[in-house]
């Protein structure tokens, strides 16, 4: 471990301490999160000066996260403020009567840092090369436009799902029609001045509380069997219909909805609203989550400025698999010769015009290999359903969700009736020709594992040739073959069941290959 984290959101709606490990491949691993609904935005009066009873709670807060950061021996805490303290016109009181009482010294980010910040958790953590980003705090909304994962336009607009909760639904119901055609327009208004927003026809990834719960209840309500909801899409219908659902709940109703925070209730339908209206003026192609949102794009930025090249951002699928192999106790060079056999397999099947699969499936190929039954760490004998387990339930960064069951099946590949059990409940996601590729992906992985069954890597090379209309796959070895005769030639049956053709298999020794 490099460093613990101590990192402390102090936003509009809510305040959380988060404390992190920074690995050794500075990958984050989060061992605290605690969340407080303060609602600081309700503490500042009508000319944003905060009051009394809100700079207390903020001090009786933050003193309570430097203890608690004290107590897991944080090397250091970082203390961000958003817009409630960022709008109070008394910011600097509140500034200094926390580092009186506290001794901790709050650091204000400015809208545009904001923005910047969800943006830097993105491309560090999504594949996406241009997309806009929201994140909707208490009292302010960011929007970023990046190209080629560069920022190339943001704006704070100065309204958020508390603002806009108290400008046209004080007193009024969360699904009032009047306050609902108010907030719709004042916020269609505001997006209208900005030209890198409208029809950028680009794809909305959303960061943030009010995101996650929009998320996480349109999953709920589509019994959703996959976990997780970083890069989880839906459509501008989808957005609609988990709109018309807040809206067809009453207030009592909405509080109990599953995968709705209580304390979120009445300020997400103002929330959805603002998605809904930016999803409309971008003319978005899809709604994307990022679990990762301001927090995680201070410490990049922290990792960044302390670490030399700590990231790739244009190759964080590889950086991910690198990242699970660290996970799982196992490094990539463990598995190169798995992966470089795998490669020359498919060689020979392609040159033989037998596969011709396309640049993402044959990473997925890669990938599949890479990590096939890592599982086995948990136990050999049930090392398939491990696999297949701990990979379709963790958070792929850089990979969507269908690339993530894909990627699962690949690696856990036993035999049919498993893969036909693990995909059952994911036949939504792909169609019979695409489980047909990916079935034969795990095949080709578990017959070259075959190949080195020894784990001695005296396999050197692999070809294919036709002699007499008899398909042989001749291998060549340098060294002592021990189980990888038997084992390869009770495992060609995959290979044959791709290519609906039998084959031999040709056992050579390297010398006689170079005589």
């Amino acid at each position: 471990m490099k460093e613990r984290i101590g990192l402390v959101d102090i936003g509009s709606n809510t305040i959380r301490l988060i404390v992190v490990d920074i690995d050794d491949h500075f990958g984050l691993h989060e061992i605290q999160n605690i969340k407080i609904p303060a609602r600081l935005y309700h503490h500042l009066d009508e000319e944003n000066i905060m009051d009394q009873a809100g700079i207390d709670l903020l001090c009786q807060i933050l003193d309570n996260f430097a203890h608690e950061s004290q107590i897991l021996k944080a090397n250091k805490l970082l203390p961000k403020a958003t817009a409630a303290i960022r709008q109070s016109k008394n910011y600097q009181e509140i500034l200094d009567t926390v580092k009186e009482r506290t001794g901790i010294t709050i650091d204000i980010v400015s809208g545009d840092k904001e923005a910047y910040y969800g943006y830097n958790a993105i491309i560090h953590t999504m594949s996406d090369h241009d997309a806009l980003t929201i994140d909707i705090g208490g009292g302010s909304t960011e929007i970023t436009y990046f190209k080629n994962k560069e920022i190339q336009a943001s704006h704070s607009f100065p309204f958020g799902a508390v603002s806009l909760t108290e400008k046209f639904f004080a007193d009024k119901d969360h699904d009032d029609k009047s306050a609902i055609k108010k907030a719709r327009k004042f916020v269609r208004k505001q997006f209208a001045d900005f030209d890198f927003i409208k029809e950028a026809q680009l794809p909305i990834i959303a960061v943030g509380g009010s995101a996650r719960n929009v998320t996480r209840v349109h999953q709920l309500q589509n019994d959703y069997p996959l976990a997780g909801i970083h890069n989880y899409q839906m459509s501008e219908e989808d957005l609609e219909d988990t709109l018309d659902l807040f809206l067809s709940l009453s207030d009592k109703e909405l509080r109990k909805l599953d995968g709705l925070s209580t304390d979120r209730a009445d300020i997400i339908t103002p929330a959805c609203l603002v998605f809904s209206e930016l999803m409309a003026c971008v003319q978005a192609p899809c709604f994307k989550f990022s679990q990762y949102g301001l927090r995680e794009g201070i410490l990049y930025e922290y990792i960044e400025d302390h670490y030399p090249a700590p990231y790739d951002i244009f190759h964080i699928q590889r950086q991910t698999i690198e990242g699970l192999t660290n996970t799982y106790h196992f490094s990539m060079a463990d598995h190169a010769q798995r992966v470089d056999i795998v490669r020359q397999v498919y060689t020979c099947l392609n040159q033989q015009e037998f596969l011709d699969w396309n640049d993402q499936e044959k990473r997925l190929l890669i990938y599949g290999a890479y990590l096939y039954f890592c599982g086995r760490f948990i136990e050999r004998g049930a090392a398939s359903q491990h696999t297949f387990y701990l990979l379709s339930n963790s958070n792929m960064n850089g990979f969507d969700h269908k690339e993530r069951v894909a990627i699962s099946l690949i690696a856990s590949y036993k035999n049919k009736t498993l893969f036909k059990q693990y995909s059952e409940e994911f036949q939504d996601l792909f169609t019979e020709d695409e489980l047909d590729r990916i079935q034969a992906m795990g095949g080709l992985i578990k017959f070259s594992e075959s190949l080195n069954d020894s784990h001695f890597n005296i396999i050197s090379s692999v070809d294919m040739i036709i002699q007499n209309d008899t398909l042989i796959l001749r291998i060549f070895y340098n060294g002592t073959l021990i189980s990888e005769v038997y084992r390869a030639e009770d495992q060609k049956k995959h290979i044959e069941r791709i290519i609906d053709r039998d084959i031999q298999l040709d056992f050579i020794p390297t010398t006689a290959h170079n005589l």
